[in-house]
């Protein structure tokens, strides 16, 4: 925990700015603070849950993300018991009423790695993959996992930002498949394979690893969304969602049809 000093030092450096999450410099060192946001009203929960009771995909239940004071305590809560299970994620260093700060861990995502290194980008894709997998050997998952809310650094990658706890709101093995759904999602637009046959394959390298229950949920999503290929191809004038949504669906679908083939479903 920080001393009074600290914490009005800080106060001061936030006061400077609206922005919610800020870099601020704390005795020479970069740290995170991050201030919670106004409390929020999402009126689609309950449609998008009758949704996911409708197609039988439990990873579609609304997960509530409240904003405010509680959607801190869910982060801090969070980002101790990652830690304590072992999961590489910041550190958290004091925690205010108003604000709680956290360890810096960099600024190069594994989304800006990919826009901005190509010539690595597939290592970097597959230390993402490597990270969900060892996130769930250790019973965990994340909340949001695009590749934007993971952190590369020293050779590995770092999980951010927690706001909301999926496991809270499905069964462990959905909130864990939609780590690799939101994942391979975050990365189909970017990712410079020769082909998504290519792309589905290496994903298939790391997701076989994963638990059967894991498996199973992928394969179904990948089968109830498989119709989401055949969306236009052009950026223009359908812009990159749509262009994302077809090519993940159509690593989806040739996903869902190797597993078939391999019996391991």
């Amino acid at each position: 925990m920080f001393d009074s000093h600290q914490v009005q030092a800080i106060d001061a450096q936030l006061a400077r700015s609206n922005a919610r999450t800020q870099i601020v410099q704390l005795d020479g060192m970069k740290i995170v603070v991050k201030q919670p946001e106004a409390p929020l009203k999402h009126w689609g929960y309950p449609v998008l849950s009758a949704l996911a009771q409708l197609l039988g995909q439990p990873m579609l239940r609304a997960v509530p993300a409240p904003g405010g004071q509680a959607a801190q305590r869910i982060e801090v809560d969070r980002l101790r018991a990652l830690a304590a299970a072992g999961v590489s994620v910041p550190q958290v260093l004091h925690v205010s009423e108003r604000w709680f700060a956290l360890s810096y861990l960099g600024a190069r995502s594994v989304d800006q790695l990919l826009r901005h290194d190509a010539a690595n980008g597939q290592r970097y894709w597959e230390d993402g993959l490597q990270a969900i997998r060892e996130l769930h050997r250790l019973g965990q998952t994340a909340s949001q996992c695009f590749a934007r809310n993971m952190i590369w650094h020293e050779g590995k990658v770092s999980f951010i930002d927690f706001e909301d706890d999926p496991a809270s709101a499905m069964p462990l093995a959905s909130a864990q498949a939609r780590d690799w759904l939101l994942y391979l999602h975050s990365t189909a637009f970017t990712l410079a394979f020769a082909d998504n046959a290519e792309y589905a394959a290496r994903f298939l390298d790391y997701l076989r690893q994963d638990d059967a229950r894991v498996r199973q949920q992928v394969e179904k999503t990948a089968h109830t969304f498989g119709w989401l290929r055949f969306l236009p191809r052009q950026r223009k004038p359908w812009g990159r969602d749509v262009m994302s949504a077809q090519r993940a669906a159509d690593i989806l679908h040739l996903l869902s049809r190797q597993m078939k083939n391999e019996g391991i479903v």
